[in-house]
């Protein structure tokens, strides 16, 4: 059992369930959903009836009410299933695109959409990125226009993970003027006439993730599936920016922990010069460097956490975590295949894998450079 000194008995225990799981169930699958390009949607309803869908939300709405260190221990061990892209399409559903509905949604809504996603019986996405309207969310074009009891919505979205399997897409769209000021949410379900997936992108790595870019033709959408007010979709979305970019730095620093774990592993096993490699001081400092880098993500997320925790906003020290892991693990997985040297750069060793998975890290859920405006911004230094 993996002791530490920041988690409580009860949080290793559901540590040791949930790593069971991942191997029994999670990670003799990897290889087939990365061949696929996507996992099996299945998966989902199997991890809600172990009430892994909805650990801090009200049981009421069939979450378990639990504490964030709950989270970090079921972040961390979902990440060792054998490739980060499943994980990434899974906090997808739990902490990037939940949050909002959680914090802003009425009971009937909690009710119609909340206890079906934390049981696994639909699947959740978030749609804000447009092919012309990244970083710059407050510009985007997708329109939702009321009429009556319906919004008809048109327009696009891109880089959409699970887009090919949600359910229900919690969409930003504009129903005002210009700027945040006019940008709502609105609970979009799949099944509607006028919705479509245009395309399953191809990517670098995080395979067994899908992405793609979706289409809005005409989609009329009851207006009782708008979340919070109409206008208030921005600040309903930073609501949950937070716990959105811990869950993305527990992704990053642990990729980067399994890259050390593996090199550590080659290193003291690769004979060279009669001797293994990790006698040798360049390697022996480069695990060294490794392993510092990889502590300091963990504790500074640690830290993040018990401000959200207790309350304290934390929106600059998320986005600090955000940046310094998703940064740091790219380092450490390159000095890991550097440490493999040919075989590293084999599909047959898993640093291959980590070092194209990680890249995404730092440009999704905001890119390091918009981090850093937030951090600038929280430190009163811009605008």
């Amino acid at each position: 059992m993996i002791k530490d000194y920041f988690f409580e008995e009860e949080h290793h225990i559901f540590r040791e369930t949930v790593r069971r799981f991942v191997q029994k169930e999670v990670a003799p699958k990897i290889e087939e959903w990365e061949e696929k390009g996507c996992y099996d949607k299945a998966i989902f309803p199997r991890m809600g009836e172990l009430g892994l869908l909805g650990l801090r939300y009200p049981e009421e709405y069939g979450g378990q009410g639990a504490d964030i260190k709950t989270s970090l221990v079921f972040w961390e061990e979902m990440c060792r299933c054998g490739a980060l892209g499943f994980p990434m399409s899974l906090f997808v559903h739990t902490d990037m695109a939940s949050p909002s509905l959680a914090h802003v949604g009425t009971h009937e809504q909690k009710e119609k959409f909340l206890k079906p996603i934390c049981a696994g019986e639909k699947l959740l996405a978030i749609a804000m990125t447009e092919p012309n309207h990244g970083s710059d969310l407050a510009s985007i074009k997708t329109r939702a226009v009321r009429e009556g009891d319906y919004y008809r919505v048109n327009g696009s979205k891109m880089f959409i993970t699970n887009g090919t399997q949600a359910d229900v897409i919690n969409t930003v769209v504009r129903t005002g003027g210009p700027g945040h000021k006019g940008i709502s949410l609105l609970l979009i379900e799949t099944k509607i006439p006028g919705f479509s997936v245009s395309r399953k992108l191809e990517k670098m790595g995080m395979h067994s993730s899908d992405t793609t870019e979706l289409i809005f033709e005409d989609c009329l959408v009851p207006t009782e599936n708008l979340l919070g007010e109409e206008g208030r979709g921005f600040y309903a979305l930073m609501q949950g920016l937070e716990m959105e970019r811990l869950s993305g730095s527990a992704l990053s620093y642990m990729g980067a922990e399994l890259a050390l774990e593996e090199a550590i592993k080659y290193a003291t096993q690769r004979i060279q010069f009669d001797q293994p490699i990790v006698n040798f001081q360049a390697i022996g400092h480069m695990i060294a460097d490794m392993a510092t880098a990889v502590e300091a993500g963990k504790r500074l997320v640690y830290h993040c956490a018990m401000m959200y925790e207790a309350g304290i906003r934390c929106n600059k020290e998320a986005s600090m975590a955000k940046l310094y892991c998703s940064e740091m693990a790219l380092r450490v997985v390159d000095k890991a295949v550097q440490i493999h040297g040919g075989y590293g750069y084999m599909k047959e060793f898993p640093v291959e894998r980590l070092y194209r998975d990680l890249k995404l890290i730092t440009i999704g859920a905001g890119t390091s450079q918009i981090q850093k405006n937030v951090i600038l911004t929280e430190m009163g230094l811009r605008g």
